[in-house]
């Protein structure tokens, strides 16, 4: 670690945050007043903690609606820019946080619903259920959609029970294929996009009511098609099997296909402008040779991974370069319609909407660089629980003071309460050597915010037993000897009490359902009855 001394640095807390953290969306949320406290919005942070106590998750369903709002506002306008003709769709990519407070007041500020796994979709199908989502409503289901005949050596045996009683595992989260078919049985406009030739192969069998598809392609960050052949995606069909599918499933008399799928990029790779550009202009090129397959086709998904935007990026450009060169190869091909353009973006709306509220328990000086102490702060929480990317991808959350502003900040390391060396912020995979920050007095106690959290960050590290894109976690054996205990892993109804899909939940957010009681629901309880 490198240390620059303290008397070099003499600058405000205040005036180090927004040196260190130059990004317009973090301070379209967060002010300081005259004190050295930080408030968001009107609201002061510190009350919050004098309330609820700290650490805190702050989750604010309002900024989801507002971000929704503004890439509503940005399509149309690139639109208008453009004269791009056609309609752009939203669809918010819940496995970026399934929270219902994210969730919920996404669609209700216009985006559809996109799904990959059997989890979400049962979050949406319980929302349909309340009258909570439109009639017109949509759901795109990406993901691994394994035929649930091949489910049958996961299936619990027979005669088998727990010891303690419990009921079997709860199968529904493993067979998201069938949830998709019944799902859209109730009512609910569920469009599965086909990921392999076996999914192609088991939908066209078991549909039963007309239903509209879309076909998924391997891509990723190329500008030609002959690098599609090495695109490690891992997901989706060649070109030459998507041509297959669609001229095998043109004159299927129920299940239709609509929409081609062609991800360009993702967030954690940092696309540039042109890379993103280049991908659209290929999968458009794309888009319009499998149409001549399958004229039914139209809508061009070009998925997410656009930066936030509150980052100093040029969202606009972006949007209006994407459709001129959709228009380009429209052209070039001779196309006499230009498709819908789909976007699924998931941390563009979950991440700012999320920040903890962590205590500094102690500031330490450990060691000396240059004459001046090497200081530490040790928080009351976990960096590897609650910021994981940092870890892994280098992200650089904003981490700021909650309090004490005013006074002068400091070089300085923070600590989770683990002696875990790489439970430390900012980690060594961050392009930032340390933290400026101001000391507290004996008497006193600094808290700090770590920001921009709210996608991906806990069903990462798996809080409560909530995995990533609520992938089954598996149940736990315990051998000693001829002896054993199984554990088993947390079912579906628990994991979405964990996301918030409750009563008091859905008073809150949305108190005119008929799901909604008109007297508070009292908090969650392990075991309690309060899922709606």
């Amino acid at each position: 670690m490198v240390c620059i001394p303290p008397h070099r640095d003499v600058v405000r807390a205040e005036v180090a945050a927004r040196e260190d953290y130059p990004l317009p969306g973090l301070w379209q949320q967060f002010n300081y007043d005259a004190k050295g406290d930080l408030l968001y919005g009107d609201k002061r942070i510190l009350d919050w903690v004098e309330r609820y106590d700290a650490p805190l998750s702050v989750i604010d369903a309002a900024w989801v609606r507002r971000r929704v709002t503004e890439l509503r506002a940005l399509l149309d306008t690139a639109r208008r820019h453009t004269r791009y003709p056609a309609p752009t769709d939203i669809y918010y990519a819940a496995k970026a946080r399934m929270h219902a407070g994210v969730v919920l007041p996404a669609y209700q500020a216009g985006a559809l619903g996109e799904t990959s796994s059997a989890q979400d979709l049962m979050h949406l199908e319980l929302l349909f259920k309340a009258g909570l989502l439109p009639r017109a409503f949509t759901v795109i289901s990406n993901g691994f959609k394994l035929p649930p005949e091949r489910l049958d050596d996961r299936k619990s045996k027979k005669g088998v029970t727990i010891d303690d009683g419990a009921p079997p595992l709860d199968r529904y989260i493993e067979d998201y294929a069938s949830a998709i078919l019944r799902v859209h049985a109730v009512g609910l406009n569920v469009v599965p996009i086909l990921d392999s030739l076996d999914e192609v192969d088991w939908f066209s069998r078991r549909v039963a009511a007309p239903m509209q598809c879309g076909v998924r392609l391997a891509f990723g960050l190329t500008a030609d098609r002959f690098g599609l052949d090495s695109v490690n995606a891992g997901f989706g069909l060649t070109v030459a099997q998507a041509r297959k599918t669609l001229r095998r499933l043109s004159g299927h008399p129920l299940l239709h296909p609509r929409m081609i799928h062609a991800m360009v990029g993702a967030a954690e790779a940092s696309p540039s402008l042109p890379e993103i550009v280049d991908g659209v202009r290929l999968s458009a090129s794309l888009f319009f040779e499998l149409k001549r397959d399958c004229p039914g086709l139209d809508t061009l998904n070009v998925g997410g991974g656009l930066p936030l935007l509150g980052d100093a990026y040029d969202h606009l450009g972006a949007f209006q370069a994407m459709m001129t060169a959709i228009q380009e190869e429209a052209a070039r091909a001779g196309a006499t319609s230009l498709p819908r353009i789909a976007f699924e973006p998931g941390s563009l709306i979950a991440a700012e909407a999320n920040f903890n509220i962590m205590p500094v328990l102690a500031v330490k000086a450990q060691g000396l660089v240059g004459g001046a102490p090497i200081l530490f702060g040790i928080v009351d929480g976990s960096f590897i629980e609650s910021s994981i990317d940092g870890l892994l991808l280098g992200h650089d959350f904003p981490v700021i003071p909650a309090n004490l502003a005013n006074r002068r900040a400091y070089p300085m390391w923070l600590r989770g309460v683990t002696c875990d060396s790489m439970d430390v912020w900012p980690p060594s995979t961050v392009s930032r050597d340390w933290l400026r920050l101001p000391v507290p007095r004996p008497n006193e106690k600094l808290y700090v915010v770590v920001a921009q959290i709210g996608a991906y960050q806990e069903s990462l590290t798996g809080k409560g037993g909530v995995n990533h894109c609520a992938v089954k976690e598996p149940a736990e054996i315990v051998i000693d000897g001829d002896r054993h205990v199984l554990i088993p892993s947390p079912n579906t109804r628990d994991q979405s009490r964990l996301m918030g899909y409750t009563r008091k939940m859905l008073n809150l957010l949305a108190p005119q359902s008929k799901a909604a009681k008109p007297e508070p629901a009292v908090a969650y309880q392990a075991g309690s009855k309060d899922m709606w």
